[in-house]
């Protein structure tokens, strides 16, 4: 499963149903230009960090900018890793 994928099913599933979203497509693009804002970056961190066992207190220190700071971010304090495909691993959140 690759990263992006999954942080587009996430961003999708947050998302309400009447806002545009545009698939991020490269890591390093600002998460504003897919048409997300800040309580949907909020909420995506929130979703990553219950896929990637990021205890709640570390999880609100995430600040990022780009999909490859959610990333940097995940890889310094998950504990663990999520099996399976973007859509098995979504459909597995508590939403």
């Amino acid at each position: 499963m690759k990263f992006l994928e999954l942080f587009n099913k996430v961003a999708r599933a947050i998302r309400p149903a009447h806002h545009d979203y545009a698939d991020i497509t490269v890591m390093n693009e600002p998460i504003g230009n897919s048409g997300l804002d800040s309580m949907d970056g909020l909420m995506i961190g929130i979703y990553m960090a219950e896929i990637y066992g990021i205890p709640e207190e570390i999880a609100k220190e995430m600040q990022p900018k780009t999909v490859q700071d959610y990333l940097d971010f995940i890889n310094k304090h998950k504990t663990k890793d999520p099996k399976g495909s973007a859509d098995d691993i979504v459909s597995g959140v508590n939403w």
